[in-house]
């Protein structure tokens, strides 16, 4: 019997075991274009040389950022922008990053609260404490990550009226602490208002 050639060899190869040196190429329809507009489109834009944003929420009251580390990979943030409405009960409760504390600490060991304090921003106080636990990874040792983190809040005036953002950096094992200056980058459009 005669082989064709076309069909025998990849025959000869599944038979010896032989491995398909090409591989397709993964394809699917990335949203990175979309991501790469959110900044543009909302006006609260992060220096990408630092912080990638990697996702986004978008709300009609609220847009949701989340962002990595690009100058320091342990580096994980969000920053919730929304819109107080005029119905607010208790509007000042939206700045008390004391509100979010509880939320923060929830499910994470040996969780610490470290400063407190207020700084001024674009004519605005903004709120922040500082904060620390223990990471879900460990090292050769057994022994857990520390997790340093900051947590801010602040209010600026816009012409469609106030808006409030709440910016929370985690930094998962390759600084020994995130402190206010840290939060530079997410303050900085805030800032230029």
């Amino acid at each position: 019997m005669k082989m064709r050639k076309d069909v025998g060899v990849p025959i000869v190869c599944l038979i010896a075991g032989c491995t398909v040196l090409e591989r397709p190429e993964r394809e699917y329809s990335s949203n990175r274009p979309v991501l790469e507009e959110v900044p543009r489109l909302s006006g609260y834009s992060v220096d990408p040389a630092r912080f990638e944003l990697v996702g986004t929420d978008i709300r009609e009251d609220s847009i949701t950022y989340q962002y990595r580390g690009v100058e320091f990979v342990g580096d994980r943030a969000w920053v919730v922008r929304f819109s107080e409405k005029s119905t607010e009960q208790n509007p000042d409760a939206l700045t008390e990053v004391v509100a979010l504390l509880p939320f923060i600490a929830e499910s994470r060991a040996g969780f610490e609260l470290g400063e407190e304090g207020t700084r001024e921003i674009g004519g605005s106080t903004a709120r922040f404490a500082r904060y620390r636990f223990e990471s879900p990874v460990r090292d050769v040792e057994g022994k857990p990550f520390p997790v340093h983190g900051i947590v801010a809040a602040v209010r600026v005036d816009s012409s469609a009226g106030p808006i409030v953002y709440q910016i929370k950096l985690d930094n998962h094992g390759d600084r020994d602490a995130v402190r206010w200056e840290d939060l530079s980058p997410f303050l900085a459009p805030i800032a230029q208002r």
